[in-house]
């Protein structure tokens, strides 16, 4: 599986290295255990992001490594870097600033994701593993497939990417596989305690003062199956906290009995209505999501759709109650 990407790498001397815009644990663990990795065997590495790392995972980036573009000086970093590495996202829109950036170098790509439908010409060089419960997960079968040492440094940031998007190996996608590769990480020197707490033990004041009036926008449709929640800006700027610090809100809705689907949306500051879906399992979410022109996985996927909010949650809630039954797996 892995005999282009390395010979991608053997190619290059120089990487850069981004995700998507509103980087998860999963997009900055993979981006720092890569770039570790690479330096590792004498190659340059620079991750370039869109958007900022969220404060709670900061603590990863312990050496600041990660930039943002459009930040003094960054744009030079850039240059006469020789390819691009992306992970965890598979289209440009995602990319953001830095996609449109390396759009213009016309750098050589490789991508390394788990998400399904690829857009066409994205990358000349893919591994795409859908079964693989976190892109950190296949960072970490790169590194062994290429006879590298998987130090603390490395280790670190690879657990951390586990463990956010298996949900600290509770969603569905947890397996044998990642929880082998679990236990290889703590072997290299990852804290599971340590990370947990750090990822997701360390909520702020502001997602305290958040959390009331988000549920209190809670409503359900088919019979109970579908269950919505919303956030305004202005709920969010009054609790003095950030879209960050939501995250956790959706698992909460999750566990009340008998929901299937969770969607939540988000007022963003262009004036449209960010929304991630959550799946119990019996509903793909992401087939749900393409019918509003977005997508993803099938237990976690995301679309944007126009506002205002009440308008967005309407034409949700209408679809939902239209189909006789739900896009099951």
């Amino acid at each position: 599986m892995w005999s282009s990407i390395r010979q991608f790498i053997d190619r290059h001397d120089s990487f850069v290295i981004s995700s998507h815009i509103n980087p998860d644990g999963d997009a900055i663990g993979s981006e720092l255990g890569l770039a570790r990795f690479l330096r590792q065997i004498g190659k340059r590495a620079v991750i370039v992001n869109s958007t900022d790392t969220p404060d709670v995972l900061r603590f990863l980036d312990t050496a600041d490594e990660i930039h943002v573009y459009g930040e003094p000086d960054v744009r030079g970093l850039i240059d006469g870097i020789d390819a691009a590495i992306i992970v965890d996202v598979n289209n440009w829109d995602h990319l953001g600033h830095i996609g449109r950036a390396l759009q213009a170098l016309s750098l050589p790509r490789a991508c390394i994701d788990h998400h399904q439908g690829e857009v066409a010409g994205f990358a000349e060089t893919t591994v795409a593993d859908t079964s693989a419960a976190a892109v950190g997960l296949l960072i970490l079968e790169l590194i062994r497939d290429m006879k590298g040492r998987v130090t603390q440094d490395i280790a670190d940031p690879l657990y951390a990417a586990i463990i956010t998007d298996t949900g600290t190996f509770r969603f569905s996608n947890t397996d044998a596989r990642v929880l082998r590769a679990a236990a290889e990480l703590t072997d290299a020197g990852a804290n599971p305690f340590e990370m947990h707490r750090r990822v997701f033990g360390s909520k702020s004041w502001g997602a305290g003062r958040l959390l009331g009036p988000v549920l209190s926008t809670l409503e359900s449709v088919a019979g109970g199956k579908v269950a919505v929640i919303s956030a305004t800006l202005e709920m969010v700027n009054n609790a003095g906290a950030n879209y960050d610090d939501t995250d956790g809100f959706v698992d909460l809705v999750r566990a009340i009995k008998g929901v299937e689907l969770v969607a939540f949306f988000k007022e963003t500051t262009e004036g449209d209505i960010k929304v991630s879906l959550r799946s119990n399992g019996n509903v793909d979410a992401n087939a749900m999501a393409r019918r509003f022109g977005g997508g993803g996985h099938t237990m976690a996927s995301g679309m944007r759709l126009p506002g205002p909010m009440k308008r967005a949650i309407e034409d949700f809630l209408r679809e939902c109650a239209r189909l006789d039954d739900f896009p099951v797996r």
